[in-house]
């Protein structure tokens, strides 16, 4: 049981054995990075994993033990993730990075043509498929897209996710409902705009 483990060293590092904690770090650290790297910019993971690490260090004596260290830093991390999208959306117009009008109605305009059998096309394609939907990830709440992310491309379970952000069960079911209809209305408004 290696929670167990992680709780007697926690306790240590609680009683002043401070260099237990570059253990804790290095054992954990790949899977802070994993989950912090599929949720923000490139140029922001290894600052956000560091905060990360930070935040649990200032927390340790919250930690119970019943789980894996990992899983509860883990749950830090999706919120420190989750707090840089809410700074980023305060300096950031929400309509920046989609294209303008007339740049998204050609693009709009030629998906139905776009031939997925050539494999230089479904590149084109997944690559509109990922503009498109980190346009559409941008245009929701920090914490609606940190659900819609760990749900959706993380596959965790919405109990888990629920847990990681704060919130009951039924709250995260409704939020992530809500989600996926505005994003549902911001697809059939681009393609009303045509």
């Amino acid at each position: 049981m290696h929670h167990h483990e992680d709780a007697g060293i926690a306790a240590k590092i609680l009683h002043g054995d401070l260099e237990l904690y570059a253990g804790l770090m290095n054992k954990y650290q790949q899977t802070i990075f994993a989950l912090v790297a599929k949720r923000v910019p490139e140029n922001e993971v290894l600052p956000l994993v560091h905060e990360t690490f930070v935040q649990a260090y200032r927390s340790l004596a919250g930690y119970s033990g019943k789980v894996p260290f990992g899983n509860w830093a883990a749950r830090i991390a999706i919120r420190t993730c989750c707090a840089y999208w809410r700074r980023e959306y305060r300096h950031k117009k929400r309509s920046a990075g989609w294209p303008a009008d007339e740049e998204r109605r050609q693009w709009l305009e030629q998906l139905p043509d776009l031939n997925v059998n050539h494999s230089a096309d479904c590149l084109t394609n997944r690559q509109d498929a990922v503009m498109l939907a980190e346009w559409l990830l941008g245009q929701l709440s920090p914490e609606n897209r940190t659900l819609i992310e760990s749900v959706y491309f993380d596959d965790l379970p919405l109990k888990e996710v629920a847990a990681a952000l704060g919130w009951s069960l039924v709250k995260t079911k409704v939020r992530a409902l809500r989600a996926r209809q505005k994003m549902r209305e911001l697809l059939k408004s681009i393609g009303e705009s045509l």
